[in-house]
């Protein structure tokens, strides 16, 4: 029988100048085999220092930089991976203290699930992740140990820092160890302080999974269910967030800040690794953020838009065909900042009557090129010549409730 091990997980924080991630600098290349395994006996060396005798434990160092977003994910996956390599490469079923250090081989990293995927911009606070390995009884009093002294007494030694300068190319500001409850908490601290609760607990939600989902709801109107990696969110058109918000004056501004907050939710989960399913309102209305949360995030899953979709359709007046149209036109709905948010598509027959009318809402980025490829190609199957609409704004009806394909087509408020 495999003796029973397991593991707790900490880092050696590695903060560079801001000016190099606003200039969109990627983080260095993942040190090779044998860098890796001096950086890792330079670590060892730091926390034996701090954390008194570590003979009984053994010790994993990845000898790479990585975003703290690639750390953060959904259960702390790397933590399983790296228990699993160490248990692999024992001789046998015992546990055993050793070192092990992972660095590149011809350049690639030996496992690529756990690479540093070095994103332009990332940082400026970037990690070596390191993990602890031992009984669970060890591991419980080291954990306890860590929790109490890096953050005191985290700062790595001018050794540690020369070698990081010399194998990785850069000056770090600032050297320190931190456990991953540390970086927790330093990541509430920043998404709070600017105005993204909500975020953090959709985040703390997937990285500490409990028995049921968690729902977290904006007073803008956006909707989050997550539970483990997958969270559904309701997608919202502006005709559907005007009739949420009857009371609402400004309501291009409502939605636009309704937009903001979408798209920034959306972003910060899915940098964490989190996988998002937008879902339409359903036939109850709005339903999932009063209801109970177990059913509520059953009945968005049922409600999901599929996952290769990367646009939203709310259809006007439909269409079983195309065939009999002689002019089609597509208009960009744009706001400050945003960007494009819709697209309303427009089918004519030969005497002006509107045979087909459509908003087409980008789900992603690549959306505002596809969105416009795709009816450009139905145009030319047609025999068409897609006419195209960037009047700069949105189009809405004289009540400001209803999107419009253009101002001189009143049939989007039909």
């Amino acid at each position: 029988m495999q003796q029973r091990i397991s593991a707790t997980p900490a880092v050696l924080t590695v903060e560079l100048d801001l000016d190099l991630v606003n200039r969109g600098a990627r983080p260095p290349a993942p040190l090779d085999r044998d860098d890796a395994e001096a950086l890792g006996w330079a670590l060892a060396e730091d926390l034996q220092r701090m954390l008194g005798s570590l003979n009984d434990y053994g010790l994993v160092v990845l000898g790479g930089l990585y975003d703290l977003t690639e750390l953060l994910q959904p259960g702390l996956a790397m933590v399983d991976i790296l228990m699993d390599l160490y248990q692999r490469s024992l001789p046998d079923t015992r546990f055993q203290p050793q070192l092990m250090c992972i660095g590149t081989q011809g350049e690639q990293f030996p496992v690529q699930a756990i690479a540093p995927t070095r994103q332009p911009g990332a940082g400026p606070l970037l990690a070596i992740p390191f993990l602890f390995l031992g009984t669970p009884e060890d591991i419980d009093r080291l954990s306890t140990k860590m929790e109490k002294t890096l953050l005191e007494k985290g700062q790595a030694s001018l050794k540690t820092g020369q070698l990081i300068t010399d194998r990785f190319g850069v000056q770090p500001l600032n050297l320190s160890y931190a456990t991953f409850n540390d970086l927790c908490a330093l990541l509430r601290i920043q998404l709070e302080h600017n105005g993204f609760a909500g975020l953090w607990q959709l985040l703390e939600a997937s990285l500490f999974p409990g028995d049921k989902p968690t729902r977290v709801s904006l007073d803008g109107g956006n909707l989050f269910l997550i539970k483990n990696n997958v969270c559904y969110t309701r997608f919202l058109t502006y005709d559907a967030w005007a009739t949420l918000h009857p009371e609402t004056e400004k309501l291009q501004q409502g939605y636009a800040d309704w937009q903001r907050n979408q798209r920034q939710y959306v972003a910060g989960l899915q940098a964490h690794g989190i996988t998002v399913l937008p879902h339409l309102p359903g036939d109850n209305g709005d339903d999932l953020s009063e209801q109970d949360v177990v059913q509520a995030y059953a009945d968005a899953q049922h409600q999901a838009l599929p996952g290769e979709l990367d646009f939203a359709q709310q259809v006007v007046i439909p269409a079983e065909t195309l065939d009999t149209a002689a002019h089609l036109s597509l208009t960009e709905h744009r706001m400050t900042q945003l960007g494009p948010v819709a697209y309303s598509v427009i089918a004519e027959s030969g005497d002006g009557s509107i045979l087909f009318l459509a908003h087409e809402y980008p789900l992603v980025p690549r959306a505002v090129q596809t969105i416009p490829e795709r009816w450009n190609a139905i145009a030319a199957e047609l025999g068409l010549e897609l006419e195209t609409f960037h009047p700069g704004e949105m189009i809405t009806s004289s009540n400001g409730r209803t999107l419009l394909p253009l101002p001189e087509h009143p049939g989007g408020g039909h």
